[in-house]
Parts: C-alpha cells; sequence; structure tokens
C-alpha cells in the first residue's frame, strides 16, 4: 500500500506542493525533490523517531533552547517545536530556496510564536570569523553543501561562527543541537569549542555522519575530547551524550 501511495504521490504536479497535518499543526511540503519532506509526507510516524526520542528526552519542557543548523524545510524543528512549551529554537539554513519553505511551514503555525522566542537564520555556520562561503546546490534539494562532491551550480552565502551565532542571538545555554551539514560538521564544531564557554556546550547532539569521509578533522575524536559519548551510531546519524562531569 505504501508503495502505491508513493507512486501516486510522486505522479502529482512537482510544482503543488502539499498542505498537509504534521506534530499536531500544519506543514507544505513537497513530494519530489527533497528526501526529508517526501519522508515526512509519507511516513510522518517513522520519519526520524530515533533521533526524536534522543531529542524528547534531553530537552527541557520548558526554558530550553534547541539549535538546528542545516534546517532544510523544517521539518525536524517543527517536532521540537511541538515539544516545548517555552524557550528558544533557531534555526539555520543557508539554501535560500529551504529557508523560505522553512520560514513558510513556521508561518503556518503561528500558535509557535506565542509559547517559543524563534530565530531563523539564512547564513551558513562555520569558521572562527564571519565571512562568506561558496555552497554547492545540487538538483536534489537540501543537500546543498559546502564540501559537496561531484557538479552542481554554487551560490556565495554568509557565513558565521557558532559562537558568534550565540552571541549575537542573545543566548547563553544549548540544551540540543542538531547538526545536518552534509559532511562541513568539522568546520563548524571545532572552532565552536575552541571559542565557546561551557554553558554553551550543548547536553545532546544529533549529528549527520554518513558524509564523515568529507571531513578534514575527526568529529567523533573532538567529541569524545569534549566529553561525549556515543549512545546511538547508525548509517545516517550519531547521538552523543555529554558525560556527567564533563
Amino acid at each position: 500500500m505504501r508503495k502505491l501511495m508513493a507512486r501516486a504521490v510522486r505522479g502529482l504536479n512537482p510544482d503543488h506542493p502539499l498542505d498537509v497535518s504534521l506534530y499536531g499543526g500544519q506543514a507544505r511540503l513537497h513530494h519530489t525533490g527533497n528526501n526529508s519532506e517526501i519522508k515526512a509526507l509519507m511516513a510522518p510516524h517513522r520519519y526520524a523517531r530515533e533521533e526524536y526520542a534522543f531529542c524528547c528526552a534531553h530537552m527541557p519542557k520548558t526554558e530550553g533552547v534547541f539549535l538546528d543548523i542545516g534546517a532544510n524545510a523544517g521539518v525536524f524543528s517543527l517536532f521540537m517545536a511541538a515539544q516545548m512549551r517555552s524557550g528558544t529554537l533557531l534555526a539555520v539554513e543557508p539554501q535560500p530556496d529551504m529557508f523560505a519553505r522553512l520560514k513558510q511551514n513556521f508561518g503556518l503555525n503561528p500558535d509557535i510564536e506565542k509559547r517559543l522566542d524563534l530565530k531563523f537564520e539564512n547564513i551558513a555556520v562555520g569558521g572562527s570569523e564571519k565571512g562568506h562561503l561558496k555552497l554547492a546546490v545540487p538538483d536534489s534539494a537540501g543537500q546543498a553543501s559546502a564540501r559537496f562532491v561531484g557538479e552542481a551550480a554554487h551560490i556565495e552565502v554568509p557565513q558565521i561562527p557558532m559562537h558568534t551565532l550565540f552571541s549575537d542571538a542573545g543566548i547563553e545555554k544549548l540544551d540540543v543541537l542538531k547538526i545536518d551539514v552534509e559532511g562541513f560538521e568539522d568546520a563548524i564544531l571545532f572552532p565552536f569549542f575552541d571559542n565557546a564557554p561551557d554553558p554553551l556546550h550543548p547536553r545532546a547532539i544529533v549529528m549527520e555522519a554518513c558524509h564523515a569521509d568529507r571531513w578534514q578533522q575527526d568529529c567523533q575524536a573532538l567529541l569524545r575530547a569534549q566529553g561525549y559519548a556515543i549512545v546511538h551510531h547508525d548509517r545516517t546519524n550519531m547521538m552523543l551524550l555529554k558525560e556527567p562531569g564533563q
């Protein structure tokens, strides 16, 4: 039945996204060209369920801070927003088209803004100083990367260090970090841990690791040295937890 449904959905006009109920709210999801939207559309109960359960276990219901680097169309952030009664949600997405989808999806849920301090940034995160970054934008939406392997158009986007992102936003702590930047994770995390004070070190991290071959420095070794334990590792993501006393 799922295969028949998927075939029917793929046959729809790709220029017309679908308005659906998602995580107790609303979302406008594209049914072609972006894996995260397609998975959330076709099987929302299965999409990122291990990652969602991990984040829920370590995210305070009130006055927590969640950061989504590589927020894509906002599916992960929408889920986290649905779990939070109060606090701050900061979603960062450098690709302009995907950022527009992210803002649109949150715009469909005005009640979230009544509960949370929402911050959205159309920038890239990384490095030690503010500047600009060349971003490869392949045909597959949501796969943009500063380390894309293959032929793709490039755009230039503003870049900001992660610790500067927090200071500019007035954020003084971080509870949960989700980071999915197609192999650019090391360029974000190494400068961050070199410069950020301890209260900004997240308690829990969900990090894409399927493009670890693109890393120029070993993120796993870095995070272990910072007192994190890998509590789950599959073919796509790692989940890490700060060990007590670290």
